[in-house]
């Protein structure tokens, strides 16, 4: 009886190792270990020794997720409890907890946005700055803070930060202005405002850039809570008489800090 149950355990084993010990050639090279047991072997031919991976199963999207939508289950599956996927789409790693996804990690930073900003003028010196929601991550545009996600594309909310999470943020604006020269006499800057209410303004001399372009780099930082929202405003330092315009190579970059 003892023998047969050796025999029994000998065989989960090797079967448990079969399963979970991958290689793309007919034959594992020599970097090949059994005991690697939860890795998978990716060999590149032309490399000389091969790479140790950890795979993790890919979606192109969350609507791709199993388990979601008509197919949600109505009660708690056991079996699949902690199993993970990676959605492309958003470069996230979900985790099932029998139930519905949820974030297990993010593959990029998860605590910064950074946004582009829409082209506005002025003739009075001030201006409210309009927010683009669009996402490109190949030129650094994102939104893991989800400060604009679900947030309307027109009206008011088109100016509008949104804080999901309350905490300390530190909020950078990199503006870029044209307009005549006697715009730029006297300092230009920013203003903040959290809900409607002014809390900072910063005023820089702005630096010639090509002739054409005039450049400021201004940080803020500021305590919000969630619900609040966060608008940015162009300034001069005199009001009333100053005609710019900020152009769409300005950007706003939110960091969560604390």
């Amino acid at each position: 009886m003892k023998k047969n149950i050796f025999g029994l355990f000998l065989l989960i084993i090797n079967t448990y190792i079969a399963q979970v010990n991958f290689t793309n050639i007919p034959n594992p090279d020599s970097n090949a270990n059994g005991n690697d047991q939860v890795m998978m072997y990716i060999t590149n031919t032309n490399e000389t020794s091969g790479v140790k991976g950890f795979g993790l199963p890919a979606v192109d999207a969350e609507v791709n997720l199993p388990y979601t939508g008509a197919n949600a289950p109505a009660t708690r599956i056991e079996e699949l409890r902690g199993m993970l996927l990676f959605v492309k789409s958003i470069g996230q790693v979900m985790v099932f907890d029998g139930l519905i996804w949820t974030k297990a990690f993010e593959i990029e930073s998860d605590n910064i946005s950074r946004f582009q900003l829409n082209s506005v003028s002025t003739t009075s010196g001030d201006v409210m700055l309009s927010i683009n929601s669009l996402i490109n991550k190949a030129n650094f545009l994102a939104d893991p803070l989800k400060l604009k996600t679900n947030v309307p594309t027109t009206g008011a909310n088109l100016n509008r930060l949104y804080i999901r999470q309350t905490g300390l943020y530190r909020i950078n604006l990199n503006l870029n202005f044209t307009g005549s020269a006697g715009s730029f006499s006297d300092r230009l800057g920013a203003g903040l405002y959290v809900n409607d209410n002014e809390r900072f303004q910063l005023l820089e001399d702005t630096v010639n850039f090509d002739g054409t372009n005039r450049k400021i780099n201004l940080d803020f930082s500021v305590y919000a809570q969630q619900g609040q929202y966060i608008t940015l405003e162009a300034i001069s330092e005199t009001g009333g008489t100053r005609s710019y315009n900020v152009t769409t190579d300005s950007y706003v970059t939110v960091e969560k800090i604390l």
